[in-house]
């Protein structure tokens, strides 16, 4: 076990497999106590079961949800979103339903995952934010993933600014 990330809070959004397990089992790995949050609450603790990481219920499309997940979270240092629901196809199979469920889980969600988390997040911490190779590389049937990935990217490089430019401000008063 290192200690890269002893003594921090790591939350992660997302599933129990792929990016967001091996997120979460590194930073635990590395010391932190962390917090996996997504969904379904049960499947998330069996996902991670005998791995001392705390699940937590979230709908990243509810404003709500995510402020009462950032209350009983409590302070942290490093906020994880790696959720999506990918609106596939070419521009004619595309519904609006699929694509507003895209953005919502993938941009407007995670704004407000900073939103919420933000006042609490501990001096020296983070936001990620999971774009994808969609974002910049063109693929017929990827529209809708491309323009959210697209989203996702640019939120990112605006919350970057965003909290450099508060830091800024603290640091002239």
């Amino acid at each position: 076990m290192g200690i890269a990330l002893h003594d921090k809070t790591v939350v992660v959004v997302g599933s129990g497999s792929g990016i967001a397990r091996a997120v979460a089992t590194l930073a635990r790995d590395e010391g932190a106590r962390v917090v996996v949050a997504g969904r379904d609450k049960a499947k998330l603790a069996d996902a991670y079961d005998g791995l001392d990481i705390a699940a937590e219920t979230v709908d990243i499309t509810d404003d709500s949800s995510i402020a009462e997940l950032a209350e009983r979270v409590g302070a942290v240092d490093h906020v994880v979103s790696t959720a999506s629901a990918r609106a596939r196809g070419k521009l004619a199979d595309l519904d609006r339903k699929d694509l507003q469920l895209s953005f919502d889980t993938k941009v407007i969600g995670p704004t407000m995952l900073a939103k919420h988390f933000a006042p609490q997040m501990n001096p020296g911490g983070s936001f990620v934010l999971f774009s994808g190779v969609h974002a910049f590389k063109v693929k017929v049937g990827y529209l809708g993933v491309a323009i959210t990935n697209g989203a996702a990217d640019f939120l990112t490089r605006c919350l970057a600014l965003e909290q450099i430019g508060r830091a800024s401000c603290r640091e002239r008063v």
